[in-house]
């Protein structure tokens, strides 16, 4: 799958080899950190959309517990003109490799 911010085009498949690669290239550690700061980014929008209280952050086994319902699925794709794959896809990287994300 394919996520693209900009001038990077992120392929899924790279980002996960490039995550389990301890000794990065040099390559590799800009993708990272440059796919990182897009799906931070990019999560803030999903928490936001799906989060009913404006003024209180979501945790994120919240905002997944939320995003199982179908409709606000389609609706936050709809809003984030982002696939439902994608919206999983970001999610799970920012749950499991996001140390600073609740």
């Amino acid at each position: 799958m394919q996520l693209t911010d900009g001038s990077w085009i992120f392929e899924t498949e790279e980002i996960d080899a490039a995550v389990m690669n301890l000794e990065r290239e040099g390559y590799e550690r800009e993708m990272l950190n440059a796919f990182a700061r897009y799906a931070y980014l990019r999560y803030k929008k999903i928490r936001d959309y799906v989060n009913p209280r404006k003024c209180k952050y979501m945790l994120i086994d919240k905002v997944r517990e939320q995003l199982k319902s179908p409709a606000k699925l389609r609706r936050v794709c709809s809003l984030v003109e982002m696939t439902e794959e994608e919206v999983q896809y970001i999610i799970a990287f920012v749950k499991k490799h996001l140390k600073y994300v609740k």
